[in-house]
């Protein structure tokens, strides 16, 4: 080999060894290989992203800013061990779509900010997580956050757990580990470098932010009432065997809420996909002209075991959605709030915790 492409050869390969020890010692120290390693868990942290949300409910400021701190946790908080509110649940509770602050979680630590009695909320909503998974938090995640703790729990549940009682299936939020391509997953949770190219990607993403899904909005729906009314009671019967296992969960995630040093609240949810109006339920015609009870009926039967539970293990039980009415504008799709929606669920839930929060924490410092 002649020597002048020795030399270069040579000079490469010392390039190259300079260039993968330098990665190296970026991994080691940037990546979490060493300490505060996050295994194959499936929860993002220090994730940013911008979602363009003009197709769902905004078009004068299209733009939200979806961020999940080092913990994988969104909110404003000083310490993970002084939190007065941790919020858990599925993607109705993350509202990934929903812009910092605008969240039913920030509202809700803001309403307490405005009364005079600060509380910092935080929210730890994973989207497709029913209870099965927010109990499996207590065991995979939060304890790899040093000394978290909470006052209290906030379980925010019921559209999942039909979900899940319906199908049986548990998808990988459920599982909080990573099932398949478990590598993958190892590398993408530890590697800085890959926590590098996401940023960059996502900044990239941002400037021609798109939707990634849009789902039907029920604004402008002729509303009728439904002939005949659901019968709820009905289906507690043919379901009893789901729903009492339903209910088991739901018992062993009280437990675990306590286990962890915080007091359990329980609240209810309704789809928008139907109306309540004076004690009836109205929905849309589907496109046979018929209508649909099935939302209604299933997550109706489910809150009823979630107040059930809640009241035998003597939580802080909230059936919210006997308290609140959704209309056109507070869902974006079958499912989830706008900000005008999160707002109104905030406001609720700030007056039915108020008193009760204030009475369970005598002697406690707001965090």
């Amino acid at each position: 080999m002649p020597f002048r492409l020795k030399r270069t050869v040579r000079l490469a390969a010392i390039n190259a060894g300079v260039l993968a020890i330098g990665l190296l010692a970026a991994e080691l120290i940037f990546g979490g290989w060493i300490g505060e390693n996050r295994g194959t868990l499936v929860i993002p942290r220090d994730f940013s992203r911008r979602f363009d949300v003009s197709g769902l409910y905004r078009r004068d400021q299209p733009l939200i800013e979806f961020h999940r701190d080092k913990y994988g946790l969104r909110g404003d908080y000083r310490d993970p061990s002084r939190i007065g509110i941790l919020t858990v649940g599925g993607s109705t509770t993350n509202e990934i779509f929903i812009s910092e602050g605008e969240t039913w979680s920030d509202r809700l630590a803001a309403e307490f900010t405005a009364a005079g009695t600060p509380i910092s909320v935080v929210n730890a909503g994973v989207d497709g997580q029913s209870t099965v998974g927010i109990q499996k938090n207590f065991e995979l995640w939060f304890p790899t956050v040093l000394a978290m703790h909470a006052d209290y729990v906030l379980a925010y549940v019921g559209i999942n757990e039909h979900a899940v009682m319906e199908s049986g299936y548990l998808n990988k939020q459920d599982h909080l580990l990573a099932q398949r391509r478990v590598f993958k997953q190892y590398l993408m949770n530890n590697s800085a470098l890959y926590t590098l190219y996401r940023n960059i990607r996502g900044m990239i993403a941002a400037r021609r932010a798109k939707l990634i899904h849009v789902q039907r909005s029920y604004d402008g729906t002729q509303w009728i009432a439904a002939d005949p009314q659901p019968d709820v009671a009905a289906y507690e019967a043919a379901n009893a065997d789901k729903l009492a296992r339903y209910g088991e969960t739901v018992t062993r995630l009280a437990r675990a809420i306590r286990d962890f040093g915080a007091e359990p609240i329980f609240v209810t949810q309704h789809r928008g996909s139907y109306r309540r109006v004076d004690g009836k339920v109205y929905v849309g015609p589907g496109p046979d002209g018929r209508v649909d009870l099935s939302h209604f009926i299933g997550i109706a039967a489910v809150n009823e075991t979630t107040m059930k539970v809640c009241r035998q293990v003597k939580a802080i039980c909230i059936d919210l959605a006997a308290k609140i009415n959704f209309v056109d504008g507070d869902h974006y799709d079958g499912l989830h709030t706008t900000p005008v929606g999160s707002a109104k669920i905030a406001k609720r839930l700030f007056n039915e915790l108020q008193g009760v929060l204030i009475f369970h924490s005598v002697g406690k410092p707001p965090r």
